[in-house]
């Protein structure tokens, strides 16, 4: 494990770009170290690595931006435990590492309703973030099923759209349940059409989303 960990490090100051490291700092991004490797670059260095549970744990705590997004990448999605995620929760500080969180674990582990009922309550905003995408990827890699659990946190979510840092969050949760989920569309729609005629822009904005999303999709 030491010497595939030491050799992924050794690949990612391969693919180093100064430029964007800096634009990324300039940008607040808060890590130990980072390297502004492209996340095409790390989807590819992934690759070259078996899924591993272990590697990935010893990854994601070098906060590290890139080691901690192939954590994301290289881990075991289904058998990576509520409890592992949970530890991994307090270092979700940006949007980018909520979303690849969100499309590379979450959005596509089996069993993951629990832990999102309590992420999108999680103190932490983006640990909010990432549940809320995971919700709409979990509608577009897994299908329907998740009409009860959408009904009984839609209050929830809905409350989180006043959240400026979380509206295009819940627009993407909301967007797939409206395109995957026929049962739950009618309250998805009346929801859009009530922020459409919100005074708030970026409801609004969300609204129009939502709906363009749905009609596109047929």
């Amino acid at each position: 494990m030491d010497r595939q960990v030491k050799m992924i490090q050794a690949r990612v100051r391969q693919l180093m770009n100064g430029e964007v490291a800096q634009q990324l700092q300039n940008a607040g991004y808060s890590y130990r170290k980072l390297y502004g490797v492209s996340l095409v670059h790390l989807r590819q260095l992934s690759q070259e690595f078996k899924p591993s549970n272990e590697i990935a744990e010893r990854l994601w705590f070098m906060n590290i931006r890139e080691m901690m997004i192939l954590a994301t990448m290289i881990a075991e999605r289904d058998t990576l435990t509520d409890e592992k995620l949970s530890e991994w929760a307090d270092g979700i500080t940006n949007i980018e590492l909520a979303e690849q969180v969100a499309f590379n674990l979450l959005g596509k582990r089996q069993s993951s309703l629990k832990i999102l009922e309590k992420w999108i309550l999680h103190p932490q905003v983006f640990v909010r973030y990432a549940a809320l995408m995971s919700i709409g990827w979990q509608y577009r890699f897994a299908g329907e099923g998740l009409s009860a659990f959408l009904q009984d946190n839609l209050s929830t979510i809905e409350a989180l759209a006043g959240d400026n840092r979380l509206v295009r969050a819940v627009a993407h949760c909301l967007k797939m349940a409206g395109r995957f989920d026929k049962k739950f569309q009618p309250k998805v729609v009346g929801l859009a059409r009530k922020w459409i005629a919100s005074d708030m822009n970026h409801l609004k904005q969300a609204g129009e989303e939502i709906l363009f999303e749905i009609e596109a999709a047929g």
